[in-house]
């Protein structure tokens, strides 16, 4: 029996965090790109798993600065926890927090891991999600990354 996407997926809206891998421009037929999406928590994107492979979807996409996470989220604690994720993938920020937790697992492939683990380690928090509601985690993740900020302009 084929899998079909459930109604929901053609009536709400689904939001998850993707980047860009790679993508391709061509003339005739405009190019593609490829696109890994990360998914936290999987929530209302669960009809994804209906999909099969190079099946078709439409989705809207709308870029995200983590300097700046936009009007969609609203308290200071949902944009610490929304730019603390996306700073963990970014390899110049998993070359700092090493710094600090060279006793994390960073082999290959577990670098964004090693990095989370190592700024829970540095927060004394279990989980990115005390961001939402832990005042001084908050206030301690963004002098860690002023501090981060600050060691960029020194790395060549």
């Amino acid at each position: 029996m084929p899998r079909t996407p459930p109604r929901k997926a053609f009536e709400d809206v689904t939001f998850l965090e993707a980047q860009v891998v790679s993508y391709k421009m061509d003339n005739g037929d405009g190019g593609m790109w490829k696109m890994t999406f990360y998914v936290d928590e999987v929530g209302d994107a669960d009809w994804l798993f209906h999909c099969y492979p190079r099946q078709v979807v439409v989705i809207g996409v709308k870029a995200l600065d983590y300097d700046n996470p936009g009007d969609a989220i609203t308290t200071e604690g949902e944009k610490t926890l929304k730019r603390a994720s996306m700073l963990c993938r970014q390899h110049q920020f998993q070359k700092y927090i090493k710094e600090f937790c060279p006793d994390e697992n960073w082999g290959v492939g577990m670098q964004e891991q090693a990095c989370v683990a190592g700024l829970h380690s540095l927060l004394s928090i279990k989980s990115r999600k005390e961001l939402l509601s832990n005042g001084a985690a908050i206030k301690e993740f963004d002098q860690l990354v002023k501090n981060f900020q600050a060691w960029l302009k020194t790395v060549i």
